[in-house]
Order: structure tokens, then C-alpha cells, then sequence
């Protein structure tokens, strides 16, 4: 997946600067690349408690916003960064650069327009900032492909060897599965085709993508302050095999049963 997104940033650079004039040398066309191994390697060797749960910033700070008056809302951020911690979660929030700006321009529907910052968002972004979970992402390059690589950074240095996946019966509550998890809403359409083979795909978005749904914030607030996740699949939902000392067993998933029930055919070798 690193390599593959390697690729498809530098490519993702070449479109995005084709159509600008700009001079073009072998530097510029590795930039996109560089930066995204520069935030590989700051998730390597950053120190702390290693990250549970990255955030899509930019899906969260416009979902349901698409409204008169609408915008990319920083208390929705906040809002889902309480939330994980609640959880027992350690939050990153990966945004685009343009977003840490006093102002920038955000097109809402077919209308576009300046949003400036208000000291409460200012706030926001300080203290986020502050505490370690906010990555920026450099201008002209896709914010999709940073937190798609940090869900499965090994994130060495902080996490020191240890497993962060959570097993069925933590002590803490939080909900089973593989860590870190990516929040998002977005369905990947873009790169679906361009990072793995289907079945990979497939398989890596079963395990790590959690969705979620909250009522949108007009402004700093909202008239219902509960949000929904939609976990990742504990166990994968493909037919699977695994050899035993008799034999094989298949583990066949059925539409109508259990999420996390399998019916179970053992194959002995004899």
C-alpha cells in the first residue's frame, strides 16, 4: 500500500501541476512523494502514545454541511476528537493545509465563498495542534493518501512492538478490531481501482474503515449531541481456511446468521 501510494501521489502531482505555469523539473515531480515519506517517517518516529484512530478531517469537518450556512465546521472535529477519547481512543487529525489558514475558500454546492476564522476555531486548531493531533498536509497534495497510509503505519517507535488491536473482551469497553482505525464516510470511488488488487482492497477497507453519523452543527452547535460508529468487521466477511493438526477447516460467513458467525467445515487429511 506504501508503494502504491507513493506512486499515485507523485502522478496525482504531475496532473495537478500540469495545467499551471510553473517550471516542471525532476525535484518537482518528487515532491508529492518526499512529503508523504516525510509523514511516514514522522509517524515512525514520533514519540507518545501511539495513534488508535485517524481521522479524514476535511470528511468530518463537512459532513451534513451542505446547508445555507454551512462550512468546513472545526466543532465537528472537536466534537469527533471527544468522542474517540471517550472511547479510549488516541485521535490524529489529518487535514489539508489550506484549512490551518486564517481564511481560505470553500465552494458549498455550486456556490463559493471566504470562510474566515473565528477565535473559537483558532482555538481549536491550537490546541489540537498542542496536544499532538493535528497533522497538516503540505499544499498540493491529497490529504487521501496520508490518512489512507497512516492506517497502517507501523508507527515504530511509539508503539514499540506492541499489538494495538483490541480483542473481544477489553477490560475498557472499546469496540473489537484492528487499531488504528480510519474514520471516514468517504467511499474511496477515486482510488479504489489504483491502490491493491480488489480483493485486497476489499479487505483492507472491511478492516480498518469505521463510518459514522452525527446530527451536522449549525455553527458551534447541535441539537443532539450523540454519534454513531459503525465499526470495522472483527473478523474478515471472505470464505476463509485455516490447517489444523487433523486436517482443514473452511469458514464460510452466512448472510442471515451473526456478523461474527461462521459456519465451519473441517476437512481432515485422511
Amino acid at each position: 500500500l506504501h508503494a502504491s501510494l507513493l506512486e499515485l501521489s507523485k502522478s496525482r502531482f504531475e496532473e495537478f501541476t500540469s495545467g499551471m505555469s510553473v517550471q516542471r523539473n525532476g525535484q518537482d515531480d518528487d515532491y508529492a512523494a518526499r512529503k508523504l515519506n516525510e509523514f511516514a517517517a514522522w509517524l515512525d518516529n514520533r514519540e507518545g502514545k501511539p495513534f488508535t484512530a485517524i481521522v479524514d478531517g476535511a470528511n468530518v469537518a463537512y459532513y451534513m454541511q451542505n446547508f445555507d450556512g454551512g462550512c468546513f465546521n472545526f466543532h465537528q472535529l472537536q466534537f469527533m476528537v471527544d468522542a474517540l477519547e471517550k472511547s479510549h481512543e488516541n485521535p490524529v487529525v489529518v487535514i489539508p493545509y489550506k484549512y490551518c489558514r486564517k481564511s481560505f475558500n470553500i465552494q458549498m454546492g455550486s456556490n463559493y465563498q471566504q470562510q474566515v476564522l473565528s477565535a473559537e476555531e483558532r482555538k481549536i486548531l491550537a490546541n489540537l495542534t498542542k496536544k499532538g493531533q493535528l497533522y497538516r498536509v503540505p499544499s498540493r497534495c491529497l490529504d487521501d493518501y496520508y490518512w489512507m497510509l497512516a492506517s497502517v503505519s507501523d508507527q515504530t517507535r511509539s508503539r514499540s512492538g506492541v499489538n494495538l488491536d483490541v480483542a473481544t473482551d477489553d477490560e475498557d469497553g472499546r469496540w473489537p478490531g484492528t487499531r488504528p482505525m480510519l474514520v471516514t464516510n468517504d467511499q474511496m470511488r477515486d482510488h479504489k481501482l489504483g491502490l491493491l488488487e480488489p480483493r485486497l482492497f476489499r479487505r483492507w477497507t472491511s478492516c480498518f474503515i469505521v463510518n459514522y453519523t452525527f446530527t451536522a452543527f449549525v455553527g458551534s452547535e447541535s441539537v443532539d449531541k450523540e454519534i454513531g460508529f459503525s465499526t470495522a468487521d472483527f473478523f474478515s466477511r471472505e470464505i476463509q481456511s485455516n490447517q489444523t493438526n487433523t486436517g482443514t477447516a473452511w469458514h464460510f460467513p452466512v448472510g442471515d446468521w451473526n456478523l461474527n458467525d461462521r459456519f465451519c467445515v473441517r476437512i481432515p487429511t485422511k
